[in-house]
């Protein structure tokens, strides 16, 4: 399979590019990821309440993955007929445990977070962070 050249569009990717060439860890990008806004292909129609959403799902070495793309237009036509737009760390969370997220499928620049990688940015985000605890 031949992979489409990826030519940054939006700001995360050109973070994506970054990270890439070695100037960005990858924790660093997870982190820019949350905070950007992520287009994920539904194979049923979505509701303004979320419901109707159907991910499409791409096996990777026996683990299931959500194709997720960074901006709107990287979605082939025919992978799904419906997108929801969704800010990454509202994805993230919401994410069900055992999935991880495959970021621009097809493009020689995609991203692949494995389950275990979304489990452990998860548990990661899901501390406080130092110096901002209650102290009573």
């Amino acid at each position: 399979m031949t992979l489409l050249a990826f030519v940054a569009e939006t700001e995360i990717e050109h973070q994506i590019l970054k990270a890439r060439g070695g100037a960005l860890s990858g924790d660093a990008l997870l982190r820019r990821m949350a905070d950007a806004d992520l287009f994920i292909p539904s194979t049923g129609e979505v509701q303004t309440d979320g419901s109707g959403f159907s991910p499409v799902l791409v096996d990777q070495g026996g683990a299931p993955f959500v194709a997720v793309f960074t901006a709107m237009s990287r979605q082939p036509k025919d992978m799904a007929p419906y997108m929801m737009q969704m800010n990454g760390r509202q994805f993230f969370r919401r994410l069900p445990a055992g999935y991880g997220v495959m970021v621009n499928p097809g493009y020689d620049a995609q991203i692949l977070v494995p389950p275990h990688g979304m489990a452990a940015f998860k548990q990661d985000h899901a501390r406080p962070v130092a110096g901002t605890a209650d102290p009573g």
